[in-house]
């Protein structure tokens, strides 16, 4: 055999290598800042892992404290372990991905959603063209935010706003037919605290108050 094919072999199983090493332990690393920051933000009574693939994700479940009862989500990761699919990945806008249902027993005033507004095709919101729209642009990001009979344009504003970087949400919905909030995140170098807290907080805002139920 060809000797320089010989040695480009070698080089690339080195390579690969080398890649798997330092992209397993990246991937690690990364799974392991958004769970502790989430359970940081969440407190869980209890938490559970599954792993989907690898170092490629997680599921999750945490049982919570009142007024929320439990949450379930997913956490997946870039390739970062493949010499070879990373590239493709990247071209193809493939990276780290955090998803949460975060599940209440309180009654919610009504559905809304804040979707950037590049991933509007991609949310797949039911009847969304019946809803109410208005589109906002926050720290030069565009959104889109949604709502039904209710207008809470005024809280959804007032969440988006309270975000410190909102370049990395491309959903948020509270969904009164299964009183979840669901937050949908393309995270930085594993960061979802700041996100996540700054969502949770403005969770009340869509609970029904005792004074709108008599």
């Amino acid at each position: 055999m060809n000797p320089y094919i010989i040695s480009g072999i070698v080089v690339l199983a080195v390579l690969s290598t080398v890649s798997y090493f330092f992209g397993t332990r990246k991937n690690r690393w990364v799974v392991s800042t958004m769970s502790n920051q989430l359970e940081s933000v969440l407190k869980p009574r209890s938490t559970n892992y599954v792993n989907i693939g690898g170092v490629i994700g997680y599921n999750f479940s945490y049982a919570l404290v009142a007024p929320y009862t439990n949450a379930k989500g997913t956490i997946t990761l870039s390739p970062r372990h493949s010499l070879l699919y990373l590239p493709f990945s990247r071209l193809l806008g493939i990276g780290d991905r955090f998803f949460v249902n975060v599940f209440t027993k309180k009654k919610l005033r009504e559905e809304a959603h804040i979707v950037d507004a590049t991933y509007m095709r991609k949310a797949n919101i039911e009847g969304v063209d019946s809803m109410k729209r208005r589109d906002i642009e926050v720290k030069g990001k565009k959104f889109v935010m949604l709502w039904r009979s209710l207008d809470l344009s005024q809280e959804l504003e007032a969440t988006l706003s309270s975000l410190e970087d909102p370049s990395s949400l491309r959903h948020f919905c509270a969904y009164p037919e299964t009183g979840t909030f669901f937050i949908h995140l393309r995270p930085k170098s594993g960061q979802i605290e700041n996100s996540v807290k700054a969502l949770a907080a403005h969770f009340s805002d869509f609970m029904e108050k005792e004074k709108e139920k008599n």
